[in-house]
């Protein structure tokens, strides 16, 4: 329990670390180059930025000896997803956003070196829309969406329903659930996206039901003015 004390305090520093001072002397990850860290005399965390795109499964690797800790950030300085371990930590992740992450390494043996990978794959367009804003609420907060399954299952809460996206193993194929807060209906059936220019259109057809069809901008970096407040990468429950 006492080894993990300057982990915990060096982890509650960069929580509290804005996006913008976290990039600051940070160090660019990219895919398939493994990044080798120093050894350090104090208890400090290593802070790498990384470019990414919307939908991507992402996974980084940390190899080196004793407890560490590893966090993304997203473009708003959120936490988005945390894990630690021994030796070997991998943190996965689905992105949702197309923009610059970044990520906090700490580590209770800080004298030693390690390596860090990333892994990312390049997601489909259907990959890419589903995953917008996933751990986000809209900015009036009348919308949380969270992952049940992240890249495969996402769900959408609203006041008045709660829809559940599935997408197939063909990475293209979205079906939908869909239940009423108020009278516990159920709907079932699919989706499908198409692009035209910067918009998405979207076709919800029920199974025995009306089709609707939505259309909404393709809007694939933060902007915090039509972006709410982060509410968590995993749903609750």
């Amino acid at each position: 329990m006492i080894r993990s004390l300057p982990l915990i305090a060096v982890f509650a520093a960069v929580l509290a670390t804005p996006a913008a001072a976290q990039l600051m002397g940070a160090r660019e990850l990219k895919v398939a180059v493994p990044a080798k860290g120093a050894p350090s005399s104090r208890p400090v965390a290593d802070v790498f930025y990384l470019v990414g795109e919307a939908g991507a499964k992402e996974t980084y690797t940390f190899t080196g000896k004793g407890h560490a800790s590893l966090t993304l950030f997203g473009p708003d300085g959120s936490e988005i997803l945390t894990q630690t371990g021994n030796g070997t930590v991998k943190l996965e992740v689905v992105l949702p956003f197309t923009d610059v992450f970044t990520i906090a390494i700490a580590r209770t043996i800080p004298m030693q070196p390690y390596t860090l990978t990333r892994k990312a794959t390049i997601p489909t367009f259907e990959e890419a829309a589903s995953a917008l804003e996933a751990g986000y609420a809209t900015k009036d907060g009348s919308n949380v969406a969270c992952w049940v399954v992240p890249g495969v299952k996402l769900r959408s809460i609203s006041p008045n329903r709660t829809i559940e996206f599935t997408l197939a193993a063909d990475r293209k194929t979205t079906t939908f659930f869909a239940k009423s807060t108020k009278s516990g209906k159920t709907l079932t059936g699919e989706t499908t996206l198409s692009l035209d220019g910067n918009e998405v259109h979207e076709v919800n057809t029920p199974y025995g039901g009306k089709i609707s069809e939505n259309v909404y901008p393709l809007e694939v970096t933060y902007d915090p003015e039509r972006v709410g407040r982060f509410s968590g990468y995993l749903c609750k429950n």
